[in-house]
């Protein structure tokens, strides 16, 4: 993972799958009436991977592409989840909704409420859990054993050092969430209770399970991998132990699908995994309203088909009024206008394109509040290739500022291509609604299927001497190409100047999909 820190924003750069990287913006929204930020991404393709205007289409690039504006998670600490007195715990304003409920109530929005917080509760205690076990498991891979006392070096001996005592602590948080769960279940059999919020309730609790179980059991396996640790905590490995196998139990007993089961190479569990996520993660996401219809846009559009059909007509008088109707060079004439026509719509098409970006975008994206449907900002999106004398001086910098010699480029001749992105947000709308989903996830998944569609083999032979024997030998050498992206942020600091922040990452991928990330430092 690449990752890197600024005023208003982290950006982070993740593998996702075999063919698609993650770039993903966490955005702090000021106090204000409006927030702008600007991406401009410069994409250097080796030509050898045949991406050109010809081959790879807007419609290409935006198909690729999977964009998400979400809510960032809220953080709430498990045990204030279970704290009677904390007005924001989900928990607690589920149970204020079916008291509610249960007492007669008959007011649909009480349902709708404890139904998006049965998702919100889901969430929160996924990153909750997320969060500990990651720095958990930081802090096991952090230490190294001790010469003298056999133990991580930072670590102390005994379940009563601060890590066993987070751990413990850590676990009867969880027990304790447990248990208020539970008492939870106890009402929603009551018939009172609608069968959407029951429902509801069922999902979130294979969820809780699910997420329980997958998370512990890498926490577990990271304990056992260190012995010196395992040695002073097995008691809580223990603990451990028993709690995750008691989730699998669980939902077998509840006949909750996400069971391990031969049938079909275990693809139910991993199926209704992403079902559940899906279901418990739309609490956060906001919906987008596709608007390509942009005056700008159309209006230079149609004017480059109006061009076309001028020269056109023009052609087809100056016919008429020199040659006789029917004749050869009048038919030669009109064939030819008729040609010309087409290629002069192609020709002014791409060269509006190509400069549209300075003044308009291709697509408008509006930004709806899930909770009101009301609008709470703009993303804006542009694509265009660009020629190599046309990429700015700074971008230009940072692409060869790792060139050994002054030649470089010549070894590696790339196509460039620009995508532009400008989000503009009203943080006010969303602070009227929201107390605890205020600050946002910009996510971008971009698929290179297309890039490496004609890549040569990732495996080739390579033949040379062995220097000791006089053998010739041949090597398995790996086959990569690197495609170099130039992220450049455009955006304000809480006092309000402009800053600007660069990150270069180097792609490299073969014939198969990504091999890797690497960091280029930009200075």
């Amino acid at each position: 993972m690449i990752e890197e820190r600024n005023d208003i924003f982290d950006s982070k750069i993740t593998l996702h799958d075999r063919h698609r990287f993650e770039i993903k913006l966490d955005i702090d929204l000021p106090p204000s009436s409006k927030s702008v930020y600007e991406v401009e991404s410069y994409f250097f393709v080796p030509r050898a991977l045949n991406i050109g205007p010809q081959t790879y289409a807007k419609e290409d690039f935006y198909n690729s592409n999977q964009r998400y504006i979400r809510f960032k998670t809220p953080a709430i600490n498990l045990a204030k989840l279970c704290d009677p007195g904390l007005a924001i715990s989900p928990l607690n304003k589920i149970k204020a909704s079916l008291d509610k409920i249960l007492s007669g109530s008959k007011d649909p929005k009480l349902v709708a409420t404890a139904y998006d917080e049965f998702k919100l509760l889901g969430c929160v205690i996924r990153g909750e859990i997320r969060d500990y076990v990651k720095l958990f498991m930081a802090g096991l891979a952090a230490y190294k054993p001790s010469s003298e006392a056999g133990l991580p070096l930072g670590w102390t001996a005994g379940e009563d050092s601060p890590e066993g005592m987070g751990l413990q602590n850590f676990l009867r948080d969880l027990k304790l969430l447990i248990s208020r769960i539970n008492l939870l279940k106890t009402s929603m059999l009551d018939p009172a209770v609608p069968v959407k919020l029951r429902d509801a309730f069922a999902f979130f609790d294979e969820y809780f399970s699910l997420i329980m179980e997958e998370y512990l059991t890498g926490l577990l396996e990271a304990l056992r991998n260190n012995t010196s640790a395992l040695a002073r905590l097995k008691e809580l490995e223990g603990e451990l132990t028993a709690l995750i196998i008691s989730q699998n139990r669980h939902r077998a007993a509840m006949n909750y699908p996400s069971v391990l089961k031969e049938t079909y190479g275990n693809e139910i569990i991993i199926y209704r995994r992403g079902v559940l996520k899906k279901f418990i993660s739309s609490a956060l996401y906001l919906k987008t309203e596709l608007d390509e219809g942009q005056t700008l846009t159309q209006v230079l559009l149609g004017a480059a088909a109006g061009l076309a059909m001028l020269f056109a007509v023009l052609a087809a008088g100056y016919a008429q009024n020199r040659y006789t109707m029917n004749s050869v060079p009048f038919v030669l004439v009109i064939v030819a206008s008729y040609i010309f026509k087409d290629r002069i719509k192609d020709w002014l098409k791409l060269l509006f394109s190509k400069n549209l970006t300075r003044w308009t975008s291709d697509r408008e994206i509006k930004i709806l509040d899930p909770a009101t449907g009301g609008k709470i900002g703009v993303l804006k999106e542009a694509f265009t290739f660009i020629s190599g004398r046309a990429v700015p001086p700074d971008i230009s910098r940072i692409r060869n500022i790792d060139n050994l010699t002054s030649i470089d480029e010549d070894g590696k001749p790339e196509r460039v291509f620009k995508y532009k992105k400008e989000i503009v947000l009203y943080p006010g709308k969303i602070l009227r609604v929201h107390s605890r989903r205020k600050d946002l996830h910009d996510i971008m998944r971009f698929n290179i299927k297309d890039f490496i569609s004609q890549a040569d083999d990732s495996q080739m032979s390579y033949s040379y001497v062995e220097q000791d024997t006089g053998t010739v030998k041949t090597a398995a050498c790996a086959r990569v190409y690197h495609m170099n992206l130039i992220i450049k942020y455009i955006y304000a600091d809480a006092a309000g100047q402009v800053k600007i922040h660069y990150d270069r990452i180097r792609v490299i991928l073969n014939k198969e999909g990504l091999v890797r990330l690497e960091e280029v430092k930009v200075g």
